[in-house]
C-alpha cells in the first residue's frame, strides 16, 4: 500500500507533466520559440515530427524550431484527453495527448489532427521531455476538409 506522501507526490508529478506539456504547446504557438522549446527537453531529447523530420539532441531540435516558421507562419495547438503513465521508479513517465491544430502552412490555412506520444524524465526534481513523436491522422487544407484530403503533402 502506498503512503499518503507517495500518493501526493504522484499527483504533483502528474500535474507537473501536464504543465510541462501545456508549456510546450504555448512555445509552439509563440512562433515555435526555439529556446523555450529546448528548455523543456533533456539534453539527449528527441523530437520526431513525422513528415517534418526527426531531430536528436538539443542543437538539432533548436535548429528545427528556429527554421520552421519559414513554413508555418501561424499555429494554434489544442491538446486534450491526456493519458499519463508514471513508471514505478517515479523518474520516468509516458504520455499521449490528442492534438487538434489550426495552422498556416506555406500560406495556406490547414487543419491537422494527431497524437503526441511523449516520454518524460525527472532530473533534479524537474520533469522534462525526453522524446516527443507526432502520430499524424490528417493534415489538410481548410477548404478541402479531411474527407477530401486526408493527408496533404
Amino acid at each position: 500500500m502506498t503512503t499518503l506522501e507517495q500518493r501526493v507526490q504522484r499527483l504533483e508529478d502528474l500535474e507537473q507533466i501536464t504543465a510541462l506539456t501545456m508549456q510546450l504547446a504555448r512555445h509552439f504557438d509563440n512562433g515555435y520559440h526555439p529556446d523555450g522549446v529546448v528548455s523543456l527537453f533533456t539534453d539527449d531529447g528527441v523530437f520526431d515530427g513525422g513528415p517534418f523530420g526527426r531531430y536528436e539532441g538539443i542543437a538539432a531540435i533548436r535548429g528545427f524550431f528556429a527554421a520552421i516558421t519559414e513554413q508555418i507562419s501561424f499555429a494554434k495547438h489544442h491538446l486534450a484527453t491526456p493519458m499519463i503513465d508514471l513508471a514505478a521508479d517515479a523518474g520516468t513517465a509516458t504520455g499521449q495527448w490528442y492534438m487538434w491544430g489550426t495552422h498556416t502552412i506555406g500560406g495556406e490555412a490547414m487543419f491537422l489532427a494527431l497524437t503526441w506520444d511523449m516520454h518524460y524524465r525527472k532530473l533534479d526534481g524537474r520533469w522534462l521531455i525526453n522524446a516527443q513523436r507526432l502520430d499524424w491522422q490528417f493534415l489538410n487544407p481548410y477548404d478541402a476538409g479531411w474527407v477530401k484530403t486526408p493527408m496533404a503533402g
